[in-house]
């Protein structure tokens, strides 16, 4: 571990006080997140950076830096109160002089159920596919995976071996939710339940079915969620493919065995995601495992309204989507009320770090 704060522009010292909603936030429930990434982190080497895509070691420091915090997490007695000091006796919160860009955009995500079966026939027509093996091999020779559309019609030609298929869904627009969410559970008519968690893609662009339908005059800018997309694609059935193949990007899938019925979905860092908690981010700025508190709004379940959120939040995931400094996703879990939440959450919102103290600008 280094001695002294990291020096570097853009960052700007706070206290735990000028966070409005700390002392109201259960910040146990950050810190049972945060334990899941810090077996991580201690398995990293003292001068390894968090992660390795690209996130600012001035700001988020080294493996090392976090060591001492990690060890301690462990130890952290139950309950709300504990939480808090833990965390504001080993960390400091680190504004982005960005932190406020008109360019901020939070979002929210979740786990899909759905209908399947393991065989292809009647309404089981849309397959979940494994990633293919010559996929596999054809990226190690650096050639280019086919787009979603070529995939599509290999499958149907037979290029895809249908044993490729680990499911078989009832409905086309539930595949393509799937593919948005990047994991999901699948209800096979014996009533047994299959997790389905991201294995590859095929690298291939990411295009919005959001902004499609938008640019077609389909549905209003500002009406577009989830919930709209669903409805407009499943009034057009026969519109669906044309429209879904103007997204290039696919999704393959993997069996998530032996996972327990209420832990979430494997991120980004392979740990469990926590709904409420865990944060999909843009790995560019901020690394895995980095905590985040997120000061925005969401929309209530099963109503009209929104309700301030302002919480701890750690980040385990990314997304083709998430793109930005102030840019970032809310896993909300696997329930109704989740799907709900997350098909309408696009607001605006400001993600503030929190640095170990050893390396935070002085105030």
């Amino acid at each position: 571990m280094r001695e002294g704060p990291i020096e570097g522009p853009g960052r700007v010292a706070l206290s735990f006080a000028d966070l409005e909603g700390w002392k109201a936030d259960d910040q146990s429930a950050a810190l049972t997140a945060f334990r899941r990434s810090c077996q991580r982190i201690l398995a990293l080497d003292d001068q390894a950076p968090l992660d390795t895509r690209g996130a600012d070691i001035s700001i988020y420091g080294l493996a090392g830096d976090w060591r001492p915090a990690c060890k301690a997490a462990a130890s952290v007695g139950g309950g709300p109160a504990a939480a808090r000091a833990y965390f504001e006796t080993w960390f400091a919160p680190v504004r982005f002089e960005a932190g406020t860009e008109s360019g901020s955009l939070i979002t929210g995500y979740f786990e899909p159920v759905m209908k399947g079966s393991l065989t292809a026939g009647g309404i089981y027509r849309t397959p979940v596919l494994a990633f293919p093996a010559a996929f596999a091999e054809a990226r190690a020779a650096g050639k280019p995976l086919p787009s979603r559309a070529e995939i599509e019609d290999m499958v149907a030609s037979g290029r895809i071996d249908r044993r490729n298929a680990l499911v078989w869904l009832a409905d086309p627009v539930d595949a393509f939710f799937l593919h948005v969410q990047g994991s999901g559970r699948v209800e096979l008519p014996d009533g047994r339940i299959l997790r389905l968690a991201f294995a590859a893609k095929n690298d291939r662009p990411y295009t919005s079915i959001g902004k499609v339908l938008i640019d077609m005059g389909a549905i209003p800018r500002e009406e577009v969620s989830m919930q709209t997309i669903r409805a407009w694609l499943e009034a057009h059935p026969d519109r669906i493919p044309s429209i879904l193949r103007q997204n290039e990007s696919y999704i393959f899938f993997r069996l998530l065995a032996g996972a327990a019925p209420d832990a979430g979905p494997p991120g980004a860092e392979k740990v469990s995601l926590t709904p409420g908690r865990s944060l999909a981010v843009d790995r560019r700025y901020h690394p895995l495992g980095a905590l985040l508190w997120l000061d925005t709004r969401s929309p209530e379940p099963y109503g009209p309204g929104k309700v301030t959120l302002r919480r701890l939040m750690v980040a385990q995931d990314t997304g083709t989507a998430i793109r930005g400094l102030q840019r970032a996703d809310v896993f909300w879990g696997a329930d109704s009320g989740a799907a709900e939440i997350a098909g309408r959450m696009k607001e605006p919102g400001e993600l503030i770090a929190l640095v170990p103290k050893a390396i935070a600008p002085e105030r």
